[in-house]
């Protein structure tokens, strides 16, 4: 690592992995060289044995401190890079996301310019592993954890939040929010998710600066597994899920958005008859998708809602 080992770093790095030792090994490798005053920390979020072994040598080669969690959780391994970090401000990296050479310089230059910040995030480009279908709703395109808008350039004045795979907080700030909620986030095949979104929620409303920097950049590697209809539908159900959850930890109302969902559910349900890996009414199937998550996050069953706030 390089930051001194007697004294704070400018800049901790968080790679959270869950079974993706190769991804793993590219995300860092694409960080190399390091400045000074920059560490970076892998937090394997409950691997498999092997993949686990190859996370462990990918940190040991690039000089990152390694953690590993027992369990997978997003949340729970993005809080323990969080108390391990020495940096003045903590960056979060997904394991398959593969930074621009400059990524680091643009970062710690966008942190010195503004010392009034408490958070920001950049572009996410897609690395498609296949070509995305001409049925996937174009609206939907973000779903695929992408941020990509037709004029990057005017990207920080389109009020665009950042994204988990790409975005960094001032570590004190976030410390003193409790990290990321743990009813939110990622669970081994749990797709739920919102973590940072409550956490740029609530930056905003205590008055906290956040910025969307447009020339902060990776490329995010879409899985081919991702592009069919039965995951859309099921990430939209989830998405539903997620903003249900997120709106009862921060303790916003939920009724008037739960009777309007109801009502879409009901008129949606004869789509639930169409084949789950047919195209054919896609965008309204994920609609009905989103309605049904959004109930049953509001309802609290099965969606994590129980897990304890930070």
């Amino acid at each position: 690592m390089r930051h001194a080992a007697d004294g704070p770093a400018r800049l901790s790095i968080a790679i959270c992995s869950h079974n993706r030792g190769r991804q793993t090994e590219r995300c860092l490798a694409a960080l190399a060289p390091l400045p000074e005053g920059v560490e970076t920390i892998v937090i394997d979020s409950g691997s498999a044995p092997e993949q686990a072994e190859t996370i462990r040598a990918a940190a040991a080669r690039h000089g990152a401190r390694h953690l590993r969690l027992p369990t997978p959780g997003l949340s729970e391994a993005r809080n323990a890079a969080l108390a391990t970090a020495r940096g003045g401000w903590i960056a979060y990296l997904d394991d398959d996301a593969t930074p621009w050479p400059d990524w680091c310089a643009v970062l710690l230059r966008t942190i010195a310019a503004d010392p009034d910040l408490a958070a920001t995030g950049g572009l996410i480009l897609p690395q498609w592993q296949a070509q995305l279908p001409g049925w996937w709703p174009p609206a939907l395109r973000a779903v695929l954890t992408i941020i990509d808008p037709p004029c990057p350039e005017d990207a920080g004045a389109a009020g665009l939040d950042p994204y988990g795979a790409n975005i960094a907080f001032r570590r004190d700030v976030l410390t003193r929010l409790g990290g990321f909620p743990t009813c939110l986030g990622r669970r081994g095949r749990l797709m739920i998710s919102n973590e940072e979104t409550y956490v740029l929620r609530r930056l905003r409303q205590g008055g906290l600066r956040v910025r969307f920097t447009p020339d902060l950049v990776v490329y995010h590697e879409i899985d081919r597994a991702r592009l069919n209809p039965v995951w859309l539908v099921g990430r939209q159900y989830w998405s539903g899920v997620s903003e249900a959850v997120m709106l009862g930890a921060l303790g916003e109302k939920r009724l008037g958005r739960a009777l309007r969902f109801l009502l879409h559910a009901l008129l949606l349900a004869p789509l639930g008859l169409w084949p789950a890996a047919s195209t054919a009414q896609i965008g309204l199937r994920c609609k009905a998708a989103y309605a049904r998550g959004f109930l049953r996050g509001a309802l609290g069953e099965g969606s994590g809602a129980d897990t304890a706030l930070p």
